[in-house]
């Protein structure tokens, strides 16, 4: 398992879907909200994802297809 922090930039469109939710889901992955400001127009979140590293990689890409900017905030830490 490893863990990745990302701040994530979402676009207006979709503030209001449950996008860290669903693409948790989708891709096995435990995600730990660090601290999130919303905004009615624009919504910006930077969390710790938690999961096997090919499950990480199809996360940020899933993330990014869907228009959402991902930054990565330091690199994959290994979580035992």
């Amino acid at each position: 398992m490893a863990t990745l922090r990302v701040t994530l930039t979402f676009p207006p469109d979709l503030v209001r879907e449950p996008v860290i939710y669903t693409v948790a889901k989708t891709h096995h992955l435990v995600p730990n909200i660090r601290k999130a400001r919303v905004k009615e127009g624009a919504g910006e979140a930077t969390l710790d994802l938690t999961g096997a590293e090919e499950d990480l990689k199809r996360g940020v890409e899933h993330l990014t297809r869907l228009g959402v900017k991902v930054k990565p905030v330091g690199g994959p830490r290994s979580s035992g």
